[in-house]
Order: C-alpha cells, then sequence, then structure tokens
C-alpha cells in the first residue's frame, strides 16, 4: 500500500465514520425525545436505563448501518474526492502519471468491504435481532406476547384469528377458526382456550392443537373433517394422542407469521426467505420472491451506486461540495426510485416473472456505471 492509498483511505474512512456517527447521534436525540415518558417508564423494569438503551438501540444501530451504508460510502467517497479536488491534489496525481481510477481504488477496495459487512450484519446480526427490532416503546415489556394477525391458509383456506400470542410458549389465546364451506358445512367455526403450534411428527402434520374446546360444545360427536382422502380437522374419536377438550386443525401457518407478518419477514435470513418461497402456501403474494432476489442483489446494486456516482462527481470541474452533494443525493434519487418502482410492478404481477423486478435497477444502471468508470481510465 503506498503512501497516496493509505491517504486516501484515510481520508474516506473518517468521512464514512463522522457521516455515520452524525446520522446515528441525530437519530437516538430524535427517537429518544420523541418516546422519552415511554422509555422512562421501561427504565426501572428493564434493568436500568444504560441496560435499556443497550437493548432498545443496539438492534436499531445495526438496522440503521443496514439501511445507509451504501449511500454513506457514496457521500464519502464523493466529499474525499472532492476535498482532494479542492486541495489541487488529484491534479497532481493526474501530472505524475497516474490514472483516476487507479488513484481511487483504496476506495473502492474499502467500499467492497463496508457493504461486505452490511451483507454479514444483514444475514448474521439483524436476524438474531428481529424480535426487538419489531418492538416499540409502547409494547416493550410485553416480551412474552404481543397482537396476532388474522391468517389464511391457503391450501385448505381455513382463517385463524387470536386475541393474542405467547411468543415464549408458542400459544395463541383464545383462538378462533373459520373453516369454509367447501371443506365442512355442519361445521364453519372452532374456538377454544388457546392453541398450541406444533411441528409435524410421526403422528400429525404440522398445525394448531386447540385446548379447551368450547366451539363446538360437545366434542362426542364431533368426527375429523377429512377434504378426499387427507385430514384437515382431528377429533379426539379418531385421534388417540388427543385429549377429549382438545382438536387438531392441520396448517403450516408459522408463529412468527403469525406474530408479526410481514415485519419479520424483513429480518429473515436468505435460508429463511429460500424456504419461505418454496412454501405450497403463500399469502403474501409476490413479496417474498421480489424480496429474496432483492436480498441477493442488494450487495451488487451497493456497488452499482458507488460506482455510477463517484465518476460523475470527479468529473466536476468547479470542485464545488454543493454540486457535489447535488450529483451524489441525484444518483441516489434516480437508483432508489427505479428500484422501488420495479419491486411494486413485480409485487403486483406487472412484470412476469415477479423475480425480475429485482434485476431491472441493475440491468438499468450497470451498464451505466461501466461508461461512468470508463471515463476515469
Amino acid at each position: 500500500m503506498t503512501i497516496l492509498d493509505r491517504y486516501l483511505l484515510f481520508l474516506f474512512l473518517k468521512i464514512f465514520l463522522v457521516c455515520f456517527t452524525s446520522f446515528v447521534g441525530l437519530f437516538l436525540v430524535i427517537h429518544l425525545f420523541s418516546n422519552l415518558d415511554e422509555l422512562a417508564a421501561l427504565a426501572e423494569p428493564s434493568g436500568g436505563w444504560t441496560q435499556l438503551l443497550a437493548d432498545f438501540y443496539i438492534p436499531r444501530i445495526a438496522e440503521l448501518f443496514d439501511k445507509t451504508a451504501a449511500v454513506l460510502v457514496l457521500i464519502s467517497a464523493i466529499f474525499a474526492v472532492n476535498m482532494m479536488q479542492k486541495r489541487r491534489e488529484l491534479l497532481a496525481i493526474e501530472a505524475g502519471g497516474i490514472t483516476l481510477l487507479r488513484a481511487i481504488r483504496p476506495i473502492i477496495v474499502a467500499a467492497v468491504c463496508i457493504i461486505g459487512l452490511t451483507a454479514v450484519n444483514r444475514e448474521y446480526v439483524i436476524p438474531t435481532l428481529k424480535d426487538r427490532l419489531v418492538r416499540t416503546p409502547q409494547n416493550w415489556l410485553d416480551q412474552g406476547k404481543t397482537d396476532m394477525l388474522v391468517q389464511q391458509d391457503s391450501a385448505t383456506g381455513i382463517r385463524v384469528r387470536g386475541k393474542e400470542i405467547l411468543l415464549s410458549d408458542k400459544m395463541i389465546v383464545e383462538p378462533n377458526v373459520q373453516i369454509p364451506a367447501s371443506i365442512s358445512t355442519k361445521f364453519s367455526r372452532l374456538a377454544a382456550a388457546s392453541a398450541s403450534f406444533e411441528s409435524a411428527d410421526q403422528t400429525h402434520p404440522a398445525g394448531l392443537r386447540l385446548k379447551q374446546v368450547s366451539q363446538p360444545t360437545s366434542l362426542a360427536s364431533f368426527r375429523s373433517i377429512v377434504t378426499e382422502t387427507t385430514p384437515v380437522v382431528y377429533s379426539p374419536s379418531d385421534a388417540p394422542w388427543l385429549e377429549a377438550d382438545e382438536l387438531f386443525v392441520v396448517s403450516d401457518i408459522s408463529l412468527e407469521e403469525a406474530a408479526f407478518g410481514n415485519r419479520l419477514a424483513l429480518y429473515r435470513t436468505t435460508p429463511e426467505m429460500m424456504a419461505a418461497v418454496r412454501k405450497p402456501r403463500s399469502w403474501f403474494g409476490n413479496n417474498q420472491k421480489v424480496g429474496l432476489h432483492v436480498r441477493i442483489l442488494q450487495p451488487f446494486l451497493d456497488m452499482t451506486l458507488l460506482l455510477l456516482g463517484l465518476p460523475l462527481a470527479m468529473s466536476n470541474s468547479e470542485r464545488n461540495i454543493f454540486v457535489a452533494a447535488g450529483i451524489s443525493f441525484s444518483v441516489v434519487a434516480a437508483v432508489s426510485v427505479v428500484t422501488l418502482a420495479s419491486q411494486s410492478l413485480g409485487t403486483y404481477n406487472l412484470i412476469q416473472p415477479a423475480a425480475l423486478s429485482a434485476w431491472i435497477p441493475l440491468l438499468v444502471f450497470v451498464p451505466l456505471a461501466v461508461l461512468s468508470v470508463g471515463r476515469l481510465r
């Protein structure tokens, strides 16, 4: 590593750290004082202010790094180059026979490392913190429970409601199961005091075990509900592994989907997203397919953003920092608009196949980035 490489690398990293620290500080101040009363009430039961702030804000800082790193890399790179332009340092470098592309190589290498860290953060750090990320100061103490979202199993059409979910017990409080008329005309509703999520084993498939059933009022004459040859609801008379007041509803609705729906889907690992896409039921529509491809392509899109914006800023002959800032924000806005628009089109089936919508930003901007970088040779 040459002196020039070290100089430009330290300049870039210093600007990046200042930008990220300032952004985090601004976020903490605004969020903390907006929720000061709620957080003050949580301090004592959470083990004090230090413990509360660490538990609440460290996951959000990790998420903030994931969402802002690519933009801050571009801004930091542009500001670093602009500072060298104002000091006429790049002019001296070019006079020494060094191309601009070679001069900014330390920035590109550092950007690859930071984007790699965001990928690691996205895959290994954020998924372990997802339970805290989906909570707010208003429900922070309800660590063991959350409101239940209405669920529908697309394989059977059965809808499941509930008062709340006890996360630690994997249990729904006061579940209400609606059975479509196409499955049963005699029993359209099942109700119980609680229902537990159970995975498939040798005796039954995955589903919900309803306990202390109140609807129907008597299970003595209740027989298992079967579609063709597949049981949908098991009764005690046909399933000896059930208690006298229990029913078992076959469903692949997961605990996480019932508790948090799309919110937790944002914090899945890539293997978990792949498993969700492979499921025969997919009540989230095309969101999962598009989201999976977006996750895989995100590091490449982040790098494309840098290689598109930095050469444009280096062509700024006025060496004006405000012009450089305008260029960076324009590039970010253009990439963001195309990305959001294409993903929305894929989600609503306006682009087929839906996964193609995640590739459109790369198909549009990679050729432009190649042309932009070519000007530095």
